[in-house]
């Protein structure tokens, strides 16, 4: 009887603790580059309750997604790239950067075995995971570099790694950009090949950040510090 009334009180106050704690939900939007491990390290490790943060984390398969959910108030912090936050703002909306991620892009164009060189893209059918995207910014820079006029492609949106490597395995699609792991995943489980590393480039550019909208920053300023010192002891 006496171990039942103590496994009753310890759920009690365990049930406290939790009520004390501050709430929000975190998605990454686009989980393609191993930089989001550092969001869900924190859930997984437990960080975030030391820091007084009851956090549920999500993760999404499109940052465009991610960006629907927190301008619905769905989920008040999104990891995901950058480019969003301009074209949003862009559009009147009121979104700002708290921290970063990675600060190029981490990507490869990775196209079919046939495709012996960038002269023969032209005429092909290349896939980014959306119209405006990360990775749409990456092909565009990746073509530049590799001398391909974007007018000599056809560019065609195709959402979510799985979707991709089968329809640059199924020959739907010649090219794609692809983070790591998908990179090696394609070259050596499909046989594709890398035309060109963007990581060697150097190429500045906003790869993920972490993402709230102004209005929320400005009445849970604490809930957010405490979001980075977690999400920095994760790292």
């Amino acid at each position: 009887m006496k171990r039942i009334w103590l496994v009753a009180i310890l759920l009690f106050f365990s049930a406290q603790r939790l009520e004390a704690l501050d709430r929000l939900r975190a998605a990454s939007g686009g989980f393609t580059t191993a930089i989001h491990a550092v969001l869900w390290a924190a859930y997984e490790e437990k960080i975030f309750p030391k820091y007084g943060l009851d956090v549920e984390y999500l993760a999404l398969n499109t940052g465009r997604l991610g960006m629907q959910m927190l301008l619905s108030d769905d989920v008040q912090v999104l990891f995901s790239t950058g480019v969003t936050v301009v074209t949003t703002n862009l559009q009147k909306g009121d979104l700002t950067i708290i921290g970063g991620g990675l600060n190029f892009f981490p990507t490869k164009l990775i196209a079919r075995p046939e495709i012996k060189r960038a002269s023969d893209l032209k005429g092909k059918a290349l896939a980014v995971g959306g119209f405006g995207a990360a990775n749409h910014m990456a092909m565009l820079v990746a073509l530049e570099k590799l001398g391909i006029n974007p007018k000599d492609v056809s560019i065609i949106q195709v959402a979510g790694g799985a979707a991709q490597l089968t329809a640059l395995s199924k020959g739907a699609v010649y090219g794609l950009m692809f983070n790591e792991p998908q990179a090696t995943i394609a070259i050596k489980k499909f046989g594709m090949h890398s035309l060109i590393d963007l990581m060697e480039s150097k190429a500045p550019f906003p790869q993920n950040c972490f993402i709230v909208k102004r209005n929320y920053l400005e009445s849970n300023r604490d809930k957010a510090t405490n979001f980075m010192k977690a999400v920095i002891e994760a790292i």
